[in-house]
């Protein structure tokens, strides 16, 4: 796998949507000389509307920027729909009349800006955007068929099943079944805890409840056997990870 030189910045996915061109184009151009000022770079997407934004809405946005006034699908419709199936995406909502943006609260948004933008106010709210990001790092992945993904938050991951060349990924609202290995997400999930207590389990050692003789007892009460030749390494595991996070 080819690499990326460490001064090459990673580029950020932000989707800018609002129904007046002019407001497009503007705050496209902030978006533009905050990137080149502070060494970012950002793959801006433009929707004229909600609607046009949820269409084959995949999680692959690390900011949206939604206008809260827009006829059909408004900025705040679309942001509900979004937030399910996406828990990460920054949002950020842009209006004309603050009385607008207090219910951005219910689908955490970050906070809103008052049009007409300026500079400033972009910059300051990109910068808490960059922070909350570089939090986030790492810290949810993207879940099932290449069609259909959905991000999700990598502490509500219990654990991953492969059974039948097919993978169910159970989460502490659900399950998303699809095809994939259980390899490609052990890869993705050991450097967050996570441990492959057999053949068909990577289970989520934050999620693990108890260890009942040869059987894991996760968080949402499923058994599951544990290897004999993996019991060793996993309550290894298990002793770094409580170690890892004592304060």
């Amino acid at each position: 796998m080819p690499t990326a030189s460490a001064s090459v910045p990673r580029a950020l996915s932000i989707g800018v949507v609002d129904d007046d061109p002019q407001e497009l184009a503007h705050l496209t151009a902030l978006l533009d000389r905050y990137a080149q000022e502070h060494g970012h770079n950002f793959r801006i997407t433009q929707f004229d509307d909600g609607a046009a934004l949820l269409v084959d809405y995949a999680p692959i946005y690390d900011i949206l920027i939604l206008d809260i006034q827009m006829p059909g699908i408004d900025g705040m419709r679309a942001a509900t729909a979004i937030r399910k199936v996406d828990s990460s995406v920054v949002l950020i909502f842009a209006t004309k009349t603050a009385q607008y943006a207090v219910s951005g609260y219910a689908v955490q948004a970050q906070s809103y800006l008052l049009k007409p933008i300026s500079s400033f106010a972009l910059s300051t709210e990109l910068d808490r955007a960059m922070t909350q990001l570089d939090r986030m790092q790492r810290a949810s992945i993207l879940v099932g068929a290449r069609a259909n993904l959905r991000r999700v938050d990598v502490a509500d991951i219990i654990y991953v099943e492969s059974k039948r060349h097919k993978l169910t990924v159970h989460l502490t609202d659900g399950e998303i079944e699809f095809n994939a290995t259980l390899k490609e997400y052990e890869d993705m999930l050991l450097p967050h805890d996570f441990y492959r207590s057999n053949s068909s389990y990577l289970i989520n050692l934050r999620n693990l409840a108890a260890i009942d003789g040869d059987d894991t007892r996760m968080s949402n009460g499923h058994l599951l056997k544990i290897s004999r030749a993996r019991k060793k390494g996993l309550l290894e595991a298990l002793a770094a990870h409580i170690g890892g996070n004592l304060p």
